[in-house]
Formats: structure tokens, sequence, C-alpha cells
């Protein structure tokens, strides 16, 4: 199928269709590209790929059947999915949570946000080059998987988070395993940043990379650090606190040219805020 880029693409533009598989991707999704050497002028996203019907899915299953395929809307970040479900559930039926248990989720829910991270980032310094970056990032996320595991019994698609609450309570030596891996995962974080912060491959590859204005990144939709990483200061659990997150003290980050490394530089900070938090 001939799309708008072959038709409109100038002859000394290079065309490269890149996916739907495709070694730099991460999923399966179809990007046309014109190219002027190594500058992108022009492109065209074909999404679908990974499509699996789950809002016609929800007309067919209870509200507490249709959790697991919130765990596998994003497998490295689980607990948030949870989360964002069942408090529309409990919004819905009038259901509060105890205290404790809105403590627990947030708890979960952070390190569901450090994986989710640290997996982006990893996957960031590989496609620059930085395999070893890769490794580090990997390493400091198997730190958090193994707290989600000992505490949810699965490290990935968890169901914990349920409708009222959470499945159990943590277990008694939940406390001195969640500080180890504080203490080992800030460790990583450190040696993270002292490997690509002032690494003049990794700069040269994401300064004033890929710039998006606050304006475009608000008329695109965007959210969470990418939004933040123009310097919109918008965080949900700040400007409409849910859980506990009205009582827990903590930063947000914001980037100032909204390039790719203050993309890489806002998730470093939010995994810091999130251990504190934690």
């Amino acid at each position: 199928m001939t799309t708008r880029i072959q038709k409109e693409a100038s002859k000394e533009s290079l065309l490269l269709n890149m996916g739907p598989s495709h070694p730099a991707m991460h999923g399966t999704i179809r990007i046309m590209l014109e190219l002027d050497g190594e500058r992108i002028l022009n492109s065209e996203v074909e999404v679908g790929y990974l499509h699996r019907g789950f809002e016609k899915i929800c007309e067919n299953r209870t509200y507490f059947n249709l959790l697991p395929y919130t765990d596998r809307m994003n497998y490295v970040s689980p607990l948030i999915n949870n989360l964002g479900y069942v408090m529309t559930v409990e919004k819905m039926l009038g259901i509060e949570a105890p205290e404790r248990a809105q403590y627990i989720r947030v708890i979960m829910s952070e390190l569901s946000r450090i994986s989710d991270h640290l997996t982006c980032l990893a996957a960031m310094a590989m496609e620059c080059g930085a395999f070893t970056v890769f490794l580090y990032n990997v390493k400091a996320r198997e730190y958090i998987w193994d707290v989600i595991e000992e505490t949810t019994g699965a490290r990935m698609t968890t169901s914990y988070i349920r409708i009222g609450g959470v499945r159990a309570d943590l277990h008694p030596g939940y406390k001195a395993v969640l500080k180890k891996a504080i203490v080992e995962t800030r460790k990583v974080l450190k040696d993270i940043r002292g490997l690509l912060d002032k690494n003049i491959i990794y700069l040269n590859r994401t300064r004033d990379i890929a710039i998006v204005s606050p304006e475009t990144a608000i008329s695109y939709g965007w959210t969470g650090p990418c939004l933040r990483s123009t310097g919109v200061y918008y965080d949900v659990r700040k400007a409409s606190p849910y859980a506990v997150y009205d009582q827990l003290d903590f930063e947000v980050p914001l980037g100032e040219r909204g390039d790719n490394f203050d993309r890489y530089m806002v998730r470093m900070k939010e995994m810091d805020q999130s251990l504190r938090i934690i």
C-alpha cells in the first residue's frame, strides 16, 4: 500500500520503512520515514499491531474479572494499572479502601514507577550504544522486582491491588527486604548517572535532539515525564491527589529544553523522588 509519505516525498530524500518488527523497536509499530541524512523530514505512523480489543473485552467481564487485563496494558508497571482501574470502580461504587491499604498501594505503585523508568532508560541507553548502562538498569530493576515478587507472588502480572484494598497484607519481613532494595537501587542509580550525565557520546546523541515545546506537548496530549521534560508543571499526584499522596512530601522534577536528555534526566530524578516517597 502506497503511503502519504511515499506520494509526497522529494526525489532527493530517503524513504525508510521502519517496522512493524524492527531491531530498534520495543513493540510492534510501523513508521514510514522521509530522511535527509540523519534528519527526519516527515513521518507517517501506523498503529494497531498490538490491538487486543481491551474495551470490547470489558463489555463481557465482571469488574473483578477485568483486573488481570490491566496487568498486561504495561507489564513493567502493572501495579499502577491495577490502581487506576480499581480506583475508577471504587469511585463508581462508593467504596473507600482502608488507610493502610492506601499506603501499601502507593508504595507498590512507586516501585512500579521505578521499574517502568528503569526499563525505558535501559532501552534508551542501548539505542545510544551504551549497552553497559542497559545492564546496570536491568540490575536495578531486579532489586525492585524482587520486592514486588515477594509481596505479590509475581514479578510482572501481579493482580495485587484489588477493589476495596489489596490482595494481602505485607509479609513480616517486608521492611527489611524493601530497605535493602532501596539501598542497592540508589547505588546503581548513582553509577548510571556517573556513566551518562557527562558522557560526551551520550550528550551528543540526546542533548538538543527531538526538542518538543510545552505548547506542542500539550496539543499532542502528552502526560507524565515526557510532558514534564518540556517544563510543564503537571503531575496528577499533585494536581489532583489520590490515595494518600496529599500526605506525602515530594518534588516534581522538570526539564528545561524538552529534548531527549531532559526526558532522561526527569526520569532519573523521578526515581529518586519515588524512593523518597517509599
